[in-house]
């Protein structure tokens, strides 16, 4: 078989990937009040090689100057999720992909008290194909609608093509399948008055918990671990089983975005100036990597731990994947399934208003309730009682100890 030239398996693909993607990205410009977009005069098919800058607004660069606001920036990935994506392989799944990089860099930023600007993001895929054009169109035009929703410009990016480089699980080898990966860098504003480093927290606060309908782009996996586990490695065959094909679709629901909603409630607005109307915020914990063990104990300072007695009922597919786990040797104790996995909620929010974030959240269509309430405790000790649906009765698990009680 001749070999495909480099120029035509990489360059041309890549150009017009790239030129796509600078047309659909350009449309997210207005996005952003806060900051203008310098864009270079030129037309043509090169276009998307000419430079892209951001200047802030003159209230914005005084403040900056008076050093009571500094840029912030938060860096992260879809990590595996891109491959059930591609296991799918249908375009109206592919428009979902996007969310994963805004979640997990803009909301990094706005849990830390900041607010979100701009996005930057970098594309690694094995091959651009004629084939496989119409889900990375899909993507990239889905991409600008969650950049819309979220309030995000996105100035400039980078896409790759490494056909040795760039695989997955579900890689077949053929040209209808886009495998890539996909990275995303979140520039935004933060004040120095607005810190949300946990110092706030006292014990007795209620925590509110944003209930998350998917999987947040953590433990992705442990998810192919029990893919391959339950259905094996066939690519093919694991598309014709309904029962696989059914939770992999589980695995593509997008993560949902509170970035806009968290900066709102501290005061921040859409230009960049913060106007004093702010819900009470202590703290703030996104649910990722790390799980609750990780990502909600960190939060806590010293002497607090925290009573989480009513957690929603997991997303759908965590508790499918807890029941493919077990009687396997990928079954996991309670305790790793809150250190693998969200546990229902993909963020918590300790405040002295929980009813005024609660009714925030809601004007964005954001489920969310009282999951718990600050505790004293030597050991920053996190109790969960988890969700009956889990299968566990009543039970007590412990960020210290495990399981310490059960019926």
């Amino acid at each position: 078989m001749k070999e495909i030239s480099y120029n035509k398996e990489v360059v041309e693909p890549g150009d017009r990937a790239s030129a796509l993607a600078r047309v659909i990205c350009e449309k997210s410009f207005n996005n952003c009040k806060a900051a203008k977009i310098i864009t270079s005069s030129g037309s043509g098919k090169d276009r998307f090689r000419l430079p892209t800058g951001i200047l802030w607004r003159h209230a914005v660069l005084e403040r900056m100057l008076e050093k009571s606001i500094y840029e912030t920036i938060g860096n992260d990935g879809a990590g595996g999720k891109p491959q059930f994506f591609a296991l799918v392989g249908l375009p109206a799944t592919f428009r979902n992909l996007g969310w994963e990089i805004i979640t997990m860099t803009a909301d990094d930023i706005a849990r830390n008290g900041g607010f979100p600007v701009f996005m930057v993001n970098e594309i690694n895929a094995k091959l651009i194909t004629k084939e496989n054009f119409k889900l990375f169109e899909a993507m990239m035009s889905g991409y600008a609608s969650a950049l819309a929703v979220a309030g995000l410009a996105n100035p400039t990016g980078e896409i790759a093509i490494m056909r040795n480089s760039i695989t997955a699980f579900c890689d077949n080898g053929t040209p209808d399948q886009l495998i890539m990966t996909w990275g995303g860098t979140c520039i935004g504003l933060q004040s120095k008055y607005m810190v949300l480093d946990g110092s706030r927290i006292e014990h007795g606060m209620p925590i509110v918990g944003f209930y998350e309908p998917g999987y947040r782009c953590n433990g992705g996996g442990q998810f192919t671990k029990i893919i391959i586990n339950k259905w094996g490695t066939d690519v093919e065959e694991i598309k014709r089983n309904p029962e696989a094909m059914k939770f992999i679709r589980m695995l593509t629901i997008p993560s949902q975005s509170y970035a806009r909603m968290i900066s709102r409630m501290l005061g921040w607005k859409p230009n960049g100036d913060m106007d004093g109307k702010r819900t009470h915020i202590a703290a703030v914990a996104h649910i990722t990597g790390g799980g609750i063990w990780g990502k909600f104990r960190e939060i806590l300072p010293p002497g607090v731990g925290a009573n989480l007695y009513d957690m929603p009922r997991p997303a759908p597919v965590l508790v499918k994947a807890w029941k493919l786990a077990q009687g396997t040797h990928l079954e996991m104790t309670p305790y790793d399934f809150f250190s693998t996995f969200h546990g229902g909620c993909g963020m918590l929010v300790v405040t002295n208003d929980p009813y005024g974030v609660i009714k925030e959240a809601q004007k964005d269509g954001v489920r969310a309730g009282i999951v718990g309430d600050t505790m004293k405790s030597p050991l920053r000790e996190v109790l969960i009682n988890p969700h009956v649906s889990l299968g566990l009765g009543k039970c007590c698990i412990s960020s210290e100890k495990g399981v310490i009680s059960s019926n």
